[in-house]
């Protein structure tokens, strides 16, 4: 690959990737205690009230969509991850100019928002205005506005697409 190995790819941890450890873990715990009580009827008719035959029921109702929905979340930010990897590994990126530097008030860290990175490219063939997002900073990237930086994109989908945000300023240590 050369040159496409000294990219380093930061996608951080997102959104999805918490909700699937939170549900994989809730879910699991729940699909788990309906098997272990599944199992044991017996043992649960000797010693409980009531009827609970229904209690392997609710945990499993209870445990199964939340283990799901924690299953496709993981899956998405996997194929996700992948994907950039993909377009990375291709090398075909386009060189967009920083437009802006904003912060991401959707995202909190330790009473923190992130940074992003917009950037512009203008497809000079077509004439269409491409505009890219960096994955969240968690400095302020001053130094970027107004320079040029590498996209990588996949050409047949722009949508699909990495800012090399690593490339301009590789060795940032932040020290709390």
């Amino acid at each position: 690959m050369g040159m496409n190995d000294a990219v380093k790819i930061k996608t951080g941890i997102g959104a999805a990737d918490i909700i699937a450890i939170v549900f994989i873990v809730l879910g699991g715990a729940f699909a788990g205690g309906a098997l272990m009580r599944g199992g044991n009827i017996s043992e649960l008719e000797a010693h409980g009230t009531g009827d609970v035959k229904v209690l392997p029921l609710v945990f499993g109702g209870i445990g199964t969509p939340f283990l799901i929905v924690g299953l496709a979340c993981a899956v998405w930010a996997v194929r996700r991850r992948i994907a950039i990897r993909k377009v990375v590994a291709a090398g075909d990126y386009v060189t967009a100019k920083v437009v802006s530097v904003r912060q991401n008030f959707n995202v909190q860290v330790s009473g923190r928002c992130p940074f992003v990175v917009e950037c512009h490219y203008q497809d000079p063939v077509t004439g269409v205005l491409h505009v890219f997002h960096s994955c969240n900073l968690y400095y302020y990237p001053e130094e970027l506005m107004g320079n040029e930086i590498r996209v990588y994109v996949d050409p047949k989908n722009m949508k699909h697409y990495y800012v090399d945000t690593c490339s301009l300023n590789q060795d940032v240590q932040i020290h709390n």
